[in-house]
């Protein structure tokens, strides 16, 4: 509720005055998917998906768009625990369909689309960036 809150009264006032734009929020997988060991990290990505849901419908009528996307495992710092160890790593690849880790590439791709005019009616949605992992609620 605070972001919200915060969000509607520092962003909101600036991208109404430029006649509005697209904000795109990056969740995780983990949204999805819970991982073991990472659960308050999984909560929190979960109830980014939420705010996504909820700030969509209010500010739409600003001619702000809210996306999502919802990354798999991709090849960071940050990841790196999961991708330097073999077997885990194998285990992860085993979930998806393309048989690679994400790059940052990626994920940055998907972004750009969402905040192009080609994305122009898209607003509320989430795209996962997977690689064909099963993630689905």
């Amino acid at each position: 509720m605070y972001i919200y809150c915060i969000y509607k009264m520092l962003v909101v006032p600036h991208m109404e005055k430029r006649g509005g734009g697209s904000v795109v929020i990056v969740s995780s997988v983990a949204g999805y998917q819970p991982m073991q060991g990472l659960g308050p990290y999984s909560v929190s990505k979960t109830a980014l998906l939420g705010l996504t849901r909820a700030l969509a419908p209010d500010l739409a009528h600003s001619n702000i768009r809210i996306n999502c996307v919802a990354p798999g495992i991709i090849k960071t710092r940050f990841s790196a625990a999961l991708w330097e160890n073999e077997s885990v790593l194998e285990e992860f690849l085993k979930q998806t369909s393309i048989k690679r880790l994400g790059q940052p590439e990626d994920i940055g791709g998907v972004i750009a689309f969402l905040c192009s005019d080609e994305a122009s009616y898209i607003t509320g949605e989430t795209i996962t960036v997977t690689g064909g992992m099963n993630c689905r609620l």
